[in-house]
């Protein structure tokens, strides 16, 4: 039987010696006369061992105290470590969610300047077109018509758009031009065609009915007349035209000058000649039910596949029909993510009725 007093193996740990020194455990004797001599020794030191084991004691406390001690600043310090990573990311995240809005927030910006720059740009533009029209001398009109014409130029400034995005948006055109020589721009009103092609090298002729246009034009340098549809296709060979462009024209022509107008284009232009087109987008619902009507001057909006039957009979060939300048992105119906794919279609489908293309480009081949 195992006696308490007696330890056979040095303890494991702080707490495993101050359980030996506490209870006054010690190694077991040997016995003989190697353990009787320990014994006698132990009796006449015993009060210095009582001190000693006082003292280590109080050692061990002290080491026990230091242990707690520094488990408690580690403790702490991975608090902080922790309070600190999160600080961290919850910053990194905080940063992230600013740098996405400024992201969002840039191109709006950006828009926004474009647009400012734009509409200071028309309003030069404006003012410009309003001191030609007083200084530039009568071409051929009538007082009365002179007031008219002074009039739909005010219209066309505020309604076109700036020079400058025409004549982007008629680049295409231009393009299509090269190489069906010469062309002939019908309803050819600021002249931002004629510009583009003699930019381009493209000899072009324009006709229009505003006197003031026709007068600015020809005080710019540029080859224009005053006549409609069809007197500006009098004195024409016929086969002699490469090309034909009639931008934003044909919803203003009664439907017997809309006839005379593809009657007249296909005898003037040789064989593989180009007729061009540009109209509101009749397809489109947020163009026909208001943005057409924002022009006086319309009569009605001339649907794609009228003016291609009408093509056809007069013996074009479709070479492009698509519609262009979409509607800005903000006028779309919204969908989400969340939404069922069923519902995204109905919303896609309804967004292209109402929000097709502005305008649509026909291009007919003779």
């Amino acid at each position: 039987m195992s006696d308490e007093r007696f330890i056979d193996s040095p303890p494991d740990g702080a707490d495993g010696w101050r359980e030996v020194w506490q209870s006054d455990r010690r190694y077991r004797d040997r016995g003989g006369l190697r353990g009787a001599l320990s014994a006698f020794v132990r009796k006449l030191i015993r009060p210095e061992l009582d001190r000693q084991r006082d003292f280590n004691l109080v050692l061990l406390d002290l080491v026990r105290d230091l242990r707690g001690e520094l488990d408690a600043l580690r403790a702490d310090l991975k608090a902080d470590i922790a309070t600190v990573q999160d600080d961290v990311r919850r910053a990194d995240e905080a940063l992230a969610a600013d740098l996405a809005r400024i992201r969002e927030l840039i191109p709006i910006a950006a828009r926004r300047n474009d647009a400012l720059i734009a509409a200071l740009d028309q309003k030069i533009e404006t003012v410009a077109v309003r001191v030609r029209d007083v200084t530039n001398p009568i071409v051929a009109a009538t007082p009365s018509t002179t007031s008219s014409d002074f009039l739909y130029r005010r219209l066309e400034d505020g309604m076109r758009g700036s020079e400058a995005e025409v004549r982007e948006a008629i680049r295409p055109y231009v393009d299509q031009a090269r190489g069906h020589e010469p062309l002939l721009d019908v309803g050819c009103g600021r002249g931002e065609l004629l510009e583009a092609a003699r930019d381009a090298g493209i000899s072009a002729r324009g006709f229009d009915t505003n006197e003031r246009s026709v007068a600015d034009l020809r005080a710019r340098g540029l080859d224009a007349i005053v006549a409609g549809v069809p007197e500006c296709f009098d004195g024409i060979v016929d086969g002699t035209i490469g090309s034909i462009a009639a931008m934003h024209v044909v919803e203003h022509l009664p439907v017997e000058l809309l006839f005379a107008f593809f009657a007249q284009a296909a005898r003037v232009l040789a064989p593989g000649g180009l007729l061009m087109i540009e109209t509101p987008n009749a397809e489109s619902l947020a163009v026909t039910g208001s943005t057409f009507w924002r022009d006086p001057t319309h009569l009605a909006p001339r649907h794609p596949a009228a003016l291609t039957l009408l093509a056809r009979e007069h013996g074009f060939s479709v070479e492009e029909l698509r519609a262009v300048h979409p509607f800005p992105e903000g006028n779309r119906l919204a969908v989400s993510d969340d939404d069922s794919p069923s519902l995204r279609r109905v919303v896609d489908a309804l967004n292209e009725r109402l929000f097709g293309g502005q305008d649509v480009r026909l291009i007919f081949r003779r």
